[in-house]
């Protein structure tokens, strides 16, 4: 039988897998559907909730030629400054056709976006990457239930994700052609520049991701040189331009400069400061560690004239000022438990209304237990090896680990919650995938007798990986010292 046609074949039987994956955890979506269907909106959700209808109701006043309603977009869409935009966004279209839509409706619409965002990026890995990383992507988060269920939540954690892998795929189409000599199209600069500034929009932690993943990007220009100048240009361009009406706004409500969010000072306060100080004293005990050190904030802002943002970094200042290395490194180590070790944490808001448990409620926790496990630890041994077989798997393995370390900055930053790892869970798959090829590879070429790689690889990227897994290890041993 020729080979063209034995490969052929193989590669018709992945496909049908792949399928058969998609196909099935959209069967298991439409079986967890009810566990959620009529969960109220809680938490951050409200917020985003919220800041969809005010938006809608902004499209309507546009359309109607009447003047926007400034006092519900600074309340309702830009609030505390702690939340991007990104998911009021896309709940605007469906305030916007049904300004009363049932929260059966609002949570399957959040769903069929996060279905239909997944599928597109299993694809584009399948297409960049290869069949069988896409079939590792569709079983894992594809089927973990869990994940599922945050599919339906207004939290943007899941949808930052996923972009997040969408944005590495295209830069390693990008940088594998660049690294030919072919010079990236203006429209892949556009639609890079896109998937950055949405990813941020969806959340704003996913920042230091983005950034890393845009100085990798900067190799191009090494390969191609000035001519790879005009598209990395438009998509920084693009994200600077889609930043700023967001940046403007917010400064401007706040009478401060504020990029992002302005959340930082309190998550710092509150992660690794003395609780009872953020207020310099005790905040009101009527209320969460959240919102009492911004009410408070907002009334020194208020007698003494200065700006919400700033009394909050003086407050948290005040509250950390008693932070040593030890303390602070205890603090990182209890933080990355709480990220990592119960992945069904959250559950217990994702529950139909009087129902605490059920028999679908134990099967998620069950079944995403089973898997979690063994997903973070071929993750984190993905962040460690380093490949030589091809230059696209290398700019794979620096990619996906530029934007695991990225996103694993939070614990030493925030504190940590049992939604954040829906964000890392498909780099975390890629990162597992990458552990298992380059493991099995290595066995393969040494039972055949083969030697060296499939190409010439890049001496810069065996280094770029080498030098991401030792930031990795240096990070760990030096909070375990310090802690």
């Amino acid at each position: 039988m020729p080979e063209p046609l034995v490969g052929s074949r193989m590669w018709r039987r992945l496909d049908l897998l792949i399928g058969a994956a998609l196909l099935a955890g959209v069967l298991l979506r439409a079986l967890l559907f009810h566990q959620v269907s009529h969960t109220p909106f809680s938490g951050d959700e409200v917020a985003y909730v919220d800041g969809g209808k005010a938006l809608s109701n902004l499209l309507r006043d546009l359309a109607g030629l009447h003047g926007p309603d400034t006092a519900e977009l600074r309340r309702d869409l830009i609030g505390s400054g702690w939340f991007m935009p990104g998911m009021a966004l896309l709940l605007t279209p469906l305030y916007l056709v049904d300004p009363h839509a049932s929260l059966a409706v609002a949570r399957g619409w959040l769903g069929l976006i996060a279905l239909v965002v997944y599928v597109l990026v299993v694809l584009d890995v399948r297409r960049v990457v290869g069949r069988w990383w896409a079939l590792g992507l569709a079983l894992v988060p594809g089927l973990v239930p869990m994940w599922l269920l945050f599919g339906y939540t207004a939290y943007g954690d899941l949808l930052a994700g996923l972009v997040a892998t969408l944005l590495i795929t295209r830069m390693v189409a990008v940088l594998r052609r660049a690294s030919d000599g072919v010079v990236p199209r203006l429209a892949e600069g556009a639609l890079i520049g896109f998937l950055a500034i949405a990813t941020v929009y969806l959340r704003s932690s996913s920042t230091p991701l983005v950034f890393g993943i845009g100085l990798v990007g900067l190799m191009a220009l090494l390969w191609c040189g000035r001519r790879a100048l005009p598209p990395l240009l438009l998509a920084g361009g693009l994200f600077v331009a889609l930043l700023v009406p967001w940046s403007i706004a917010a400064s401007a409500t706040f009478d401060t400069r504020v990029i992002t969010t302005t959340s930082v000072p309190m998550a710092m306060a509150n992660t690794f400061g003395d609780r009872t100080k953020v207020c310099y004293g005790m905040c009101d005990p009527g209320s969460t560690i959240w919102f009492s050190p911004v009410r408070y904030a907002r009334e020194v802002a208020r007698a003494t004239g200065t700006s919400e943002v700033t009394v909050l970094s003086q407050m948290s200042a005040y509250a950390r000022q008693d932070v040593t290395p030890h303390s602070y490194a205890r603090d990182v180590i209890a933080d990355w438990h709480n990220y990592r070790d119960d992945p069904t944490a959250f559950l217990f808001k994702l529950h139909p209304p009087g129902q605490r448990s059920s028999a679908t409620a134990r099967a998620v926790e069950h079944w995403t237990l089973r898997v979690f496990g063994p997903t973070v630890r071929l993750a984190a041994l993905g962040l460690l090896v380093i490949t030589r077989r091809s230059r696209r798997a290398q700019l794979l393995s620096v990619l996906v680990k530029v934007g695991l370390l990225g996103l694993l900055l939070q614990p030493f930053v925030h504190v940590a919650g049992a939604r954040y790892w829906t964000t890392a869970a498909p780099l975390a798959a890629l990162s597992g995938m990458l552990a298992v090829w380059v493991v099995l590879g290595w066995v393969v070429r040494r039972v055949r007798g083969e030697r060296g790689p499939i190409e010439p690889p890049s001496r810069l990227l065996t280094l770029a990986q080498g030098g991401l897994a030792a930031i990795g290890v240096a990070a760990v041993v030096t909070i375990q010292l310090l802690a």
